[in-house]
């Protein structure tokens, strides 16, 4: 029977990113010695729910994480986020208010979606109490939870990419400003704001790392339109919530293109520009993070305390 002869694995935790061509899977210590540090982040190609099942089953089995504590994101394209204004009803029927609110935002019956809302605080600047909705297809969620369970792993959430970088914002100490983080993957990016903790903005945009890496010195045309992504998301955080402006931006991957990136908008915003740091278990000679491994990273991270 499930759960006699197994125990849980004490030493790790694992965050795991299912993406097109391919599973991100970082593995990060929990144990006071290597507590939030990386012991191995790896990209594994592959195409197709069963072939991602069967690469990250064998990557749990080479790396012993037989029954770890995971959380696994969920695909962008399997999950929506929307930012509501907050129902005028008691806590405990603000679900079933929101159910009714996005049953005409989505492409499948509101009963088969599965729900989740975080209360934003008020703003200052605004009498509108905002709420954050996750709202998931129950049949696409059970896939996921399917999946892992195949794995070995212990699947403790299921996150979602717009929020799961506030858990890097807290490891790191900066969780108590407004820091913005953005992030790059081959072919689009996402800046996210937060202002302690909370997600104000979550802004994709298709300028990828493909394009970063690929523009020259005097190429400023990939830079500026880029400035002017994140120049919309910086007016929209601050026109809206009223809570000041951001102090910082962290960027990742650090590569020879965003290096040269962040060079060039650095002179046009007035926030500090600086890159994601990884905390690396061992010697530190390994490379620090893969440049799919972000996501991963943020999740295996979830409750992590320093």
């Amino acid at each position: 029977m499930p759960g006699f002869f197994t125990s849980k694995n004490k030493r790790s935790q694992v965050g795991v990113d299912f993406m097109p061509t391919g599973v991100a899977a970082v593995e990060v210590g929990i144990a006071k010695k290597d507590r939030g540090l990386v012991k191995r982040s790896d990209f594994l190609p592959s195409v197709g729910s069963s072939e991602q099942v069967k690469v990250l089953q064998q990557w749990v089995t080479e790396n012993k994480l037989l029954n770890a504590n995971c959380t696994s994101l969920i695909a962008k394209h399997d999950v929506q986020l929307f930012q509501l204004e907050k129902p005028a009803v008691a806590d405990e029927e603000l679900l079933q208010a929101v159910s009714w609110k996005i049953n005409d935002l989505i492409n499948y019956d509101v009963e088969t979606a599965v729900v989740d809302v975080f209360q934003l605080p008020p703003s200052p600047k605004s009498p509108v109490n905002y709420i954050n909705a996750v709202v998931a297809n129950e049949v696409t969620v059970g896939g996921y939870v399917e999946s892992i369970k195949q794995t070995g792993l212990s699947l403790q959430v299921i996150d979602v990419h717009d929020l799961v970088t506030k858990n890097y914002c807290r490891v790191c100490g900066i969780e108590d400003s407004t820091v913005a983080v953005l992030q790059f993957s081959d072919n689009e990016g996402l800046v996210t704001i937060y202002h302690h903790q909370d997600l104000y903005v979550a802004r994709d945009f298709k300028i990828g790392l493909m394009d970063i890496d690929a523009a020259l010195n005097e190429d400023e045309a990939i830079y500026d339109s880029l400035l002017l992504e994140l120049q919309r998301s910086m007016d929209y955080f601050e026109s809206t919530y009223g809570l000041g402006m951001v102090q910082k931006m962290v960027i990742f991957p650090q590569t020879p293109g965003t290096v040269r990136m962040a060079k060039y908008v650095q002179n046009y915003v007035s926030y500090e520009l600086d890159f994601v740091e990884v905390n690396v278990a061992g010697d530190g000679q390994q490379e620090a993070l893969d440049k799919h491994c972000f996501p991963a990273y943020c999740a295996a991270l979830r409750g992590i305390q320093l």
